[in-house]
């Protein structure tokens, strides 16, 4: 009994710190309204009232999570918002230096983050997630982090890790 007390105990330790830091992060970015979560069939292009796109019509497959070096379907990424990722897209034009800081960032979480360029963005660096974008001028591995623990798993199909 005493041992499933400690178990319930640590438990709701690790709950609470985890709250408590989310808590913490203020709301970033812009908030943006749904629009939509159909399928469509690839190749089917989509016209999208965010820049990059942070909800809507998509293709049925998603992309596997990770660092890629070439620009990937909005509406495959998409997808991955509805999953609940974070989607780190930035303009090729944009430092390389910036570029690897990225990568690196990208490449610590082991699930839900997805890194491409994207020719299109509006900005040097936009992360977006399910209804929501935040854009920067430059890297910040505070913001992405921030981004990533207050957004992450937001979408509204609950895909695990």
């Amino acid at each position: 009994m005493a041992a499933i007390i400690l178990i319930l105990a640590a438990a709701g330790y690790f709950v609470f710190n985890y709250f408590s830091k989310l808590a913490s992060v203020p709301e970033m970015g812009e908030s943006y309204p749904i629009e939509g979560a159909a399928h469509v069939a690839d190749g089917v292009k989509v016209d999208y009232r965010t820049n990059p796109p942070s909800s809507g019509a998509h293709y049925r497959s998603s992309a596997r999570w990770g660092v890629y070096d070439k620009a990937l379907p909005d509406e495959t990424l998409v997808h991955n918002l509805e999953h609940g990722g974070v989607w780190i897209s930035y303009k090729p034009s944009i430092p390389r230096d910036e570029i690897k800081k990225l990568e690196d960032s990208a490449r610590s979480y082991k699930s839900k983050v997805i890194l491409t360029p994207r020719e299109k963005n509006d900005s040097p660096i936009a992360i977006v997630s399910w209804g929501r974008i935040y854009k920067m001028d430059s890297f910040s591995e505070e913001m992405i982090k921030n981004f990533v623990l207050k957004y992450k798993n937001t979408g509204p199909e609950l895909v695990p890790d």
